[in-house]
């Protein structure tokens, strides 16, 4: 999650997803997967749950993650399509959303 931030601060573009992108990253990280930051997150979480011992919050991750597929990917998707075309057509293809 970090090294994705870093990656786009070197990169010279946004980490908000709130902020205009500038380019697509398809380095570091990005080489694996198409959103580090988020499966990051979600390993911090099922981390975070596990070491708590919290079951019940661990069982809700699948929630979670269909959330941030649906309400958060899917829009920046669209975006990242719209504002790169082919290119990022093209990356989708080499490189899978999550692992």
């Amino acid at each position: 999650m970090l090294a994705a931030a870093g990656l786009f601060r070197r990169l010279g573009t946004n980490v908000p997803p709130s902020q205009p992108t500038t380019l697509i990253a398809t380095t570091g990280p990005y080489r694996w997967t198409r959103n580090p930051m988020y499966l990051g997150m979600a390993l911090v979480y099922a981390s975070l749950t596990i070491g708590f011992d919290e079951p019940i919050a661990f069982a809700l991750l699948p929630l979670v993650l269909i959330a941030i597929q649906t309400q958060v990917i899917a829009r920046e998707e669209r975006y990242l399509e719209a504002k790169f075309g082919d290119d990022y057509r093209r990356y989708k293809t080499e490189v899978r959303r999550w692992l």
